[in-house]
């Protein structure tokens, strides 16, 4: 059995698999709490895995307490996986490869693997990323833009006296600020989905898949007009093929 894990920004992803069946997945935030602490919540009734694969792009010190937990824990070294030229048969679109996160290119691999190509995967957490594969299975690459957590924050940074916290159902006519900002947050992200969706689409074919994963996608998937499919677990199901392609 292995363990593989999805370290965001905020959030871990897990699950436990056998070749590329899932089970047993978990979420949990970690931003902001003793990473020590959230490794044993999480993992501490997990059996022992044969391995452990991670993706990881919360930096280094977290990938150092987690390597430090599962010697500890296991006597096991975790692999993190890092982006490659080509695998899965996907094409790393990147000039240079290692630069697309590892997260990106691990859920291209499974988008790929799963629904073939062209698709599209929006990845909707701390950042909204947009990559592209074609039918071919070549990644054109892709957009970076701040989530709907980090726009929040970064416009009570800059105007203090406004919330950084959501409330409320969205409205157009928000009638207070907190409900303004948060509703304001939302219709920035959709707008930046449905203007990539378009350009994707006029780009590649209306026949091309649009998949929505990470933590806000099920927040934003009601809000989007066209129709686009919840793939919760893409950069875990990657995950299972990079690591079944280097057995």
């Amino acid at each position: 059995m292995m363990l593989l894990a999805d370290i965001g920004n905020t959030r871990v992803k897990w699950a436990q698999a056998q070749g590329r069946k899932l089970s047993g997945h978990g979420v949990a935030m970690h931003a902001g709490r003793p990473p020590m602490e959230v490794w044993r919540s999480v993992w501490g009734d997990v059996l022992r895995p044969q391995c452990v694969v991670i993706s990881n792009v919360a930096g280094a010190a977290v990938a150092d307490s987690v390597r430090d937990y599962f010697q500890q824990q296991f006597q096991l070294i975790p692999e993190f996986m890092t982006p490659s030229s080509r695998a899965g048969g996907v094409t790393n679109g990147y000039a240079d490869p290692a630069q697309l996160g590892a997260d990106r290119w691990a859920a291209a691999v499974g988008a790929f693997r799963r629904y073939g190509g062209p698709i599209c995967v929006l990845g909707c957490g701390t950042a909204l990323t947009m990559d592209t594969v074609d039918r071919d299975g070549r990644h054109l690459g892709g957009l970076i833009a701040p989530g709907l957590g980090a726009m929040r924050r970064a416009l009570s940074a800059a105007a203090p006296a406004l919330p950084s916290d959501a409330a409320g159902q969205p409205a157009l006519f928000a009638r207070d600020t907190r409900a303004a900002v948060s509703s304001g947050v939302l219709y920035a992200a959709v707008g930046f989905i449905e203007r990539v969706a378009a350009e994707v689409r006029a780009r590649e074919g209306r026949e091309i898949k649009m998949l929505l994963t990470g933590g806000d996608a099920e927040t934003l998937q009601p809000w989007l007009p066209e129709r686009f499919t919840l793939a919760p677990h893409l950069v875990l199901e990657g995950l299972a093929v990079l690591a079944e392609l280097r057995t």
